[in-house]
C-alpha cells in the first residue's frame, strides 16, 4: 500500500488551504446562526441554575481574584498589577486558541501523519456538532449579564493590538458561548500531541495548556464552567465520530511511520541468522 501522503490532496499546501477554508467556512455559517438576545438570556439562567444547583457557580469570584473591583471596575484606576494580570489572560485566550492547535497540526502532518488524519478529523466533527449548540442553544456569555450577577468585561482591558478584544465583525457570534471550543481545542492540542511528543518540558505544556485555557476564560468572564463542559463533550463525540470514519492503516504502514529508520538499522528484518556467502 503507498503511501498516502503521496496523493495529491494530502500535500502540505492543499491541507493547509482545505483547513484554512473549512475554519473559515465554520466561522461564516456559526455567524449566519446567532439565536436571539432573549433566549441566549434564558439558556445562561439555565445554566446559572444548574451551576447553582452543583454547587460550582463561582465563575465571579474566580474573576474577583484577579480584578477586586468586578463588578464595577473602571479600566483607568485599575492597579497596573492587576491590569497586567487580565491583560494577559486577555492574551492568551485570545492568541493561543489558534497558535497551539496551528502548531500541534503541523507538527503532526510532518511527524506523525497518520494520527494527523485522525485528529484533523475529530477537529472537523467536533466544529460540526459544535454549531448545533451555538444554533440550538444560544446563550449569554457571563461578561454581557447584568452587573448583580458579579462580571465584569474584561476585555475592556484589551490585551495584545486587536488581541484580547472582544469578538466583533461580520463573522462574530455573541452568544456562541455553548459548547466552549477554547477548552475543545485546547484539550484537542493535549490530546492529539502528548502520547508521540518525547520532550518532557513540552509534554508538560501541552498538558497545561487546557488547565490555564480554563481559567483564562474564566477569568476573562467569557464561559461558565458548564460551557467547558460541553466542549470536552463536544470534542468527544468528534472524536468517536472521527474514529468510525478514518480508515485506519495496515499494520506495515504504521510501523514505516513510526519506525522510519529501521530499514537501516537492520538490513535484513526477515531474517535472524548471517547470510551465507555469495
Amino acid at each position: 500500500m503507498g503511501d498516502p501522503r503521496r496523493r495529491w490532496w494530502n500535500f502540505w499546501l492543499v491541507q493547509s488551504v482545505v483547513c484554512y477554508a473549512g475554519y473559515n467556512a465554520f466561522e461564516f455559517v456559526r455567524s449566519q446562526i446567532e439565536g436571539s438576545r432573549a433566549d441566549s438570556v434564558i439558556h445562561a439562567r439555565y445554566i446559572i441554575s444548574t451551576e447553582r444547583l452543583l454547587h460550582i457557580f463561582h465563575e465571579a469570584r474566580v474573576e474577583h481574584w484577579i480584578l477586586p473591583c468586578s463588578p464595577t471596575c473602571n479600566v483607568a484606576t485599575t492597579p497596573h498589577f492587576n491590569e497586567i494580570v487580565i491583560r494577559s489572560f486577555n492574551v492568551y485566550y485570545g492568541l493561543m486558541h489558534f497558535a497551539v492547535p496551528a502548531l500541534v497540526a503541523i507538527y503532526l502532518f510532518h511527524w506523525h501523519f497518520q494520527r494527523y488524519r485522525l485528529w484533523r478529523n475529530t477537529a472537523a466533527f467536533m466544529l460540526l456538532i459544535s454549531l448545533l449548540g451555538f444554533w440550538l442553544f444560544p446563550v449569554l456569555p457571563p461578561r454581557l449579564l447584568p452587573v448583580h450577577f458579579g462580571f465584569f468585561d474584561a476585555s475592556h482591558y484589551g490585551g495584545w493590538g486587536a488581541i484580547g478584544k472582544a469578538e466583533a465583525g461580520p463573522m462574530a457570534n455573541a452568544y456562541a458561548a455553548m459548547p466552549s471550543l477554547h477548552i475543545g481545542w485546547s484539550t484537542w492540542c493535549a490530546c492529539a500531541a502528548v502520547p508521540v511528543v518525547r520532550n518532557r518540558v513540552m509534554k508538560v505544556l501541552l498538558i497545561l495548556h487546557p488547565i490555564v485555557t480554563f481559567l483564562a476564560v474564566v477569568v476573562t468572564a467569557n464561559h461558565y464552567i458548564l460551557d467547558g463542559v460541553g466542549g470536552l463533550v463536544t470534542l468527544g463525540l468528534g472524536y468517536l465520530v472521527a474514529r468510525a470514519v478514518t480508515r485506519v492503516p495496515a499494520d506495515d504502514d504504521v510501523a514505516a511511520e513510526s519506525l522510519p529508520e529501521a530499514s537501516d538499522t537492520y538490513p535484513d528484518p526477515t531474517t535472524t541468522v548471517p547470510r551465507g556467502p555469495g
